[in-house]
């Protein structure tokens, strides 16, 4: 049986010139066996995971041509459920795993599928490759079809690229491999280290729980004690004996466990936390400059959520929605960044700030202020959002809306088309519903992908990438497409652009499609009292019923962690 090659946690990566870098998920270590009598997916543990995801194996099956030549094969990876292309969301793993209903288990691989990130092979051809070099077994993965449910973890050069995109994504670590190493089965080794993403948070210790030596953690919230979870590790021994003693001299012995009143304060590491339970909690330090009261809710969302160190935050709880505050606006910034900023970044910004709320007065920024801090990036004056920490900058500066062009800096022609569908009002929202299932037709047929999104207002909008078009192409082909609705249901849609010629029909937006033009970016909220979102769609939601109000700052991401992203997953 199958035993896995594991990985060494450390503090620092290796600084050698031979190490390379890979992104570490969070999921469930796995071994894929593949020959000609099937496949079969193994634990660490040896047990036989197959039945639990069915979609890997059916990809497989679909697409056993394509790895063939290669039987027998054996890969190891790590079964994930995506959140974003590098956020696993390991209680979604946790939870298939355990059920045991074929229908359940049926039902939840179509609506949140799992794939198997391959970063090592232990044998190809029936020939093992443990006493392969990394850099060679490495290089017989790179000639193998990766897409969809399996797919290759990506490498890096430098440790500082790979730990930046982690951070970003809000993913588990990075995995440093020597690239001479060998396949060791079974044994850590320390040819791979592995360096977590901490999020740090602080906490009460409030119990000590003698069976199993953990110690309880509380917080405050809304001046009533809850608990945060348990921590065991991490303490050396001259930091536990300070604790116990602490402990014993101060708290309240009550049968196996002892009881304390809320004054220990310390730091704790963890991945996560959620409803009195910590995902890997490792103790940090204690903090003798907090007391009690400081260790709140409130500051336990502000360590998960990771905000870049060098932007200086003010102002965080004035309104700029009517029930939510600029630093709920940061918040949600932050935690969908992964999926907002690969679709600003490169092309020329126009934010919309609304400094005293949405209820008060607004303005278009396009140029760079002379205030901005250095790490804002330009094209001449025109504003640029590169990276997380502008991102948050902007937040800060109560920038809510962001719109972008259709072609990056790099390039005079468009990456995509949009068509915009804007019906007259929210009553008539049906035809927007519609309209997109009938493009949606026309463009497949024409060999395009389509994938639909929430204006955030009262419109839907159909984003469609395409390689080497001018705007004059696809100005053509949409104004063909836009003719051929209005012409067949010439009571339902109109491209007169003049509103009060357009009585209760859509109005089929393709002249906004041009050099110059912008459009809402995907997952950007809007300057609504509701704080609505431009939210991207699964196509089975654009149905009668959907009501683009319901996407806001306050469940977009809640959804994307319940559901994965349409336009990623």
């Amino acid at each position: 049986m199958w035993k896995p090659m594991l990985p060494t946690l450390m503090d620092e990566p290796p600084t050698d010139e031979d190490w390379i870098y890979e992104i570490k998920y969070d999921g469930f270590r796995c071994g894929l066996e593949w020959n000609e009598s099937g496949v079969k997916l193994w634990s660490r543990n040896g047990n036989d995971l197959s039945r639990q995801f069915p979609e890997i194996l059916d990809w497989c099956t679909e697409n056993r041509d394509h790895f063939k030549t290669f039987f027998p094969l054996h890969l190891d990876g790590e079964i994930v459920i995506l959140n974003t292309p590098l956020q696993s969301n390991f209680s979604q793993v946790q939870q298939r795993g355990r059920m045991k209903s074929v229908g359940k288990i049926k039902s939840a691989a179509i609506s949140r599928p799992s794939t198997l990130m391959v970063f090592d092979l232990v044998m190809k051809n029936g020939k093992s490759l443990k006493s392969f070099k990394y850099h060679k077994r490495r290089a017989a993965l790179e000639e193998m079809p990766w897409e969809s449910r399996l797919k290759l973890v990506d490498t890096y050069e430098h440790y500082d690229e790979a730990f930046d995109k982690v951070f970003l994504h809000q993913g588990e670590g990075v995995v440093a491999k020597k690239i001479t190493n060998k396949y060791v089965e079974g044994k850590r080794t320390d040819q791979w280290i592995k360096i977590k993403n901490w999020r740090t948070i602080s906490g009460i210790i409030t119990s000590w729980n003698l069976e199993n030596d953990y110690f309880g953690m509380s917080i405050y919230n809304d001046k009533q004690l809850i608990d945060l979870g348990k921590i065991k590790h991490g303490f050396s021994d001259e930091e536990k004996n300070t604790l116990t003693q602490l402990i014993r001299k101060h708290g309240e012995n009550i049968g196996s466990s002892w009881k304390v009143s809320p004054s220990i304060c310390v730091d704790v590491h963890c991945l996560h936390a959620h409803e009195g339970e910590l995902r890997e909690p490792v103790f940090k330090s204690f903090r003798h400059d907090l007391v009690a009261k400081d260790c709140t809710m409130e500051q336990v969302k502000t360590g998960l959520a990771m905000l870049p160190k060098n932007v200086e935050l003010s102002n965080q709880d004035k309104l700029i929605f009517d029930q939510y505050t600029k630093k709920d606006l940061i918040f949600y910034l932050r935690k969908i960044a992964p999926l907002l900023l690969p679709k600003i970044k490169d092309k020329r910004l126009t934010m919309i700030r609304f400094p005293d709320g949405v209820d008060a007065h607004s303005f278009y920024q396009k140029h760079l202020p002379d205030y901005a801090p250095d790490y804002i990036q330009s094209i001449g004056e025109d504003l640029l959002c590169q990276d997380l920490q502008s991102l948050i900058w902007f937040g800060n500066q109560a920038g809510v809306e962001y719109h972008v062009p259709f072609q990056t800096i790099h390039s005079s022609k468009p990456d995509e088309m949009v068509f915009d569908l804007d019906p007259p009002s929210l009553n008539e929202f049906n035809l927007a519903i519609k309209a997109a299932h009938l493009i949606k037709q026309m463009c497949e047929h024409h060999g395009y992908k389509v994938y639909a999104k929430t204006s955030g207002r009262t419109g839907l909008q159909l984003h469609v990438p395409i390689e080497d078009m001018t705007f004059a192409e696809t100005r053509t082909f949409m104004e063909a497409v836009a003719n051929v609705l209005t012409q067949k249901y010439p009571d339902s849609f109109t491209t007169e652009r003049l509103i009060k010629n357009r009585g209760k029909r859509l109005y089929i937006d393709y002249v906004q499609h041009a050099e110059g033009k912008t459009i809402i970016a995907p997952y950007s909220p809007r300057g609504t009292k509701e704080a609505t979102v431009a939210t991207p769609l699964f196509w089975e939601e654009v149905k009668e019923g959907l009501d683009p109000r319901q996407f806001t700052i306050g469940n977009v991401v809640k959804r994307m962690e319940e559901k994965g992203c349409p336009w990623v997953i």
